[in-house]
């Protein structure tokens, strides 16, 4: 500031302010505007978000789905009345509908409310496209805080107890390294004084988790009230006024990394390039079945010998064994023949109870189907299955003695008839 001087005093009192008497009094005013920041109309935009005899805490969020443009809507949580409320109002509100109720919480005495979202490139400048809903936060009448997706009620979680104030931000999302989110930050002040953090942020494997609660150790004195912000050089800080009315400023690392410098592209072209094209011999190893037929009056004593390592189960099915038991005998049939198929190849398995069923025999009934029988030993067979039981071929070699592929089948047996199984009889009873 600087003081007027006495010539140029006398100019500004006269009445007669001519160019004759050295006096062409005139204005110009520059306005300018920082449409990088500012997206409204107006370079600001004053507006009465809510009145009311007993209004409590309050917290705003817009929401954008794209990362250009103005928000299409503003997402509100307050306190009226001791009670948490909710409502929404379309942004710009071109049909004046103002604020819309949309749901209650009960009583609490503060909140907070953040979108998340994904920092995408527009213009060359980092932006937040919001998801379609924000979490809230609120602490009810005992102190205990709790978040919510909007007005998902089965996204409701606990996150600490003796909280006294709450606020939320959504911090920076490296766009390269998917470990390195800030994620929505939740900061409290609890009854002792002490200032505490948790945050809802993307995992290395791209899952979204609630981290456990930690104490902001680097404040020491008593807080009485925080906010938090978010910097144009990629960090996220605290402001905590302590309660001797002293403000305490903390600010994390830059979360930078591939977001801090503009990408780049390059354009190769192509001079003078050569291309050849190198012929690529094909081997098949393994071939389908064939069969040779041989027309002669001679005998030619040629034998088909089948080496493909794949099969697969046609269909199965449990039979009578004439006895009128039905849980102990199989028939199956395979896609392709099977040499030398044996009882140790057979796997037979209760898939409720995870019991093993002994094989006892298997019998080659021409063709490529097959009867197999449970063992003799084996008192209820598959008539105690209370679902599906499984057949398994293993350790099956071709007629080259290459090792076949395990393969399976599930069924559900018929006709079964559950066999009770005696309980043991105590014989005798003796001390030593």
């Amino acid at each position: 500031m600087r003081s007027v001087t006495p010539h140029l005093n006398e100019k500004l009192t006269s009445t007669q302010q001519t160019p004759a008497n050295k006096a062409d009094p005139k204005m110009s005013i520059r306005v300018s505007r920082a449409r990088t920041t500012v997206m409204d109309s107006d370079y600001w935009t004053v507006e009465t978000i809510r009145t009311a005899d007993n209004l409590g805490d309050i917290s705003l969020a817009a929401r954008r789905r794209v990362p250009y443009g103005s928000p299409d809507s503003i997402y509100e949580i307050h306190i009226e009345g001791g009670i948490v409320k909710t409502s929404i109002r379309k942004y710009p509100d071109y049909f004046k509908f103002g604020w819309v109720q949309q749901f209650e919480l009960g009583e609490g005495s503060a909140v907070a409310i953040a979108f998340n979202g994904n920092w995408q490139l527009h213009r060359r400048k980092w932006r937040l496209a919001t998801d379609e809903k924000p979490f809230i936060f609120w602490v009810d009448s005992d102190g205990v805080l709790w978040s919510q997706l909007w007005d998902l009620n089965e996204t409701k979680r606990q996150i600490s107890s003796s909280v006294t104030r709450v606020k939320a931000i959504r911090g920076w999302k490296n766009v390269n390294f998917p470990d390195k989110d800030q994620g929505i930050i939740v900061s409290y002040i609890k009854t002792d004084g002490k200032v505490y953090y948790s945050s809802y942020c993307q995992t290395v494997d791209f899952t979204n988790v609630w981290e456990p609660e930690r104490q902001l150790v680097e404040f020491t004195a008593t807080a009485i009230s925080l906010n938090m912000f978010i910097t144009n050089d990629f960090r996220m800080g605290f402001t905590i006024e302590d309660s001797s009315g002293n403000i305490h400023w903390m600010v994390t690392e830059r979360n930078w990394a591939g977001m801090a410098i503009a990408t780049e592209t390059i354009k190769p072209y192509l001079e003078k390039s050569k291309t050849e094209l190198i012929k690529i011999t094909y081997h098949d190893v393994f071939e389908p079945a064939e069969t040779i037929r041989v027309y002669s009056p001679y005998s030619a004593g040629l034998e088909h010998i089948f080496h493909d390592v794949y099969n697969k189960f046609l269909w199965i099915a449990n039979l009578d064994d004439g006895n009128g038991d039905w849980g102990r005998t199989i028939q199956f049939e395979t896609l392709y023949p099977m040499h030398e198929l044996q009882v140790v190849n057979l796997f037979l398995e209760d898939m409720y109870f995870g019991m093993v069923i002994p094989v006892g025999s298997v019998t080659h009934l021409g063709g490529n189907k097959y009867q197999a029988s449970v063992s003799e030993e084996t008192l209820v067979g598959m008539n105690n299955a209370q679902g599906s039981v499984r057949l398994t071929i293993k350790n099956l070699k071709t007629q080259l003695g290459l090792m076949m592929d395990d393969f399976f089948i599930e069924f559900t047996p018929d006709n079964l008839v559950p066999i009770e199984i005696p309980l043991p009889v105590v014989e005798e009873v003796w001390n030593e």
